[in-house]
């Protein structure tokens, strides 16, 4: 529990605080635009990182005995689900691949 809280705070942190901060010192203190935009982007990326990470470790916190019954058939739901997407994401990435090889084929 205490590591998913901390990894919350660390995702808001960085996802919300850094971009402000840079935002602030571009417009009151002329810092670069394009770097204020690229340190903005950067910890806009770290924090997605960071939420996965951190709902990956909270996830792995629960003891497998203390889920309640509808709580797993809902987990296996979402488990299912989740797998059905990836699927489909593999599916949509041999159809780009298909299309793919034909524009290449057509262009040359």
């Amino acid at each position: 529990m205490r590591s998913s809280v901390l990894a919350a705070l660390s995702v808001i942190l960085m996802g919300f605080g850094v971009p402000a901060i840079s935002i602030y010192f571009t417009v009151y203190h002329n810092f670069n635009f394009i770097v204020a935009g690229i340190i903005a982007s950067l910890a806009i990326i770290v924090a997605g990182i960071l939420a996965v990470l951190g709902i990956a470790i909270g996830s792995e916190e629960l003891p497998a005995d203390s889920i309640k019954p509808s709580e797993k058939a809902k987990l296996n739901m979402l488990r299912a689900h989740q797998r059905a997407t990836l699927e489909e994401l593999d599916d949509i990435i041999e159809v780009l691949k298909e299309i793919r090889d034909m524009l290449k084929a057509a262009q040359e």
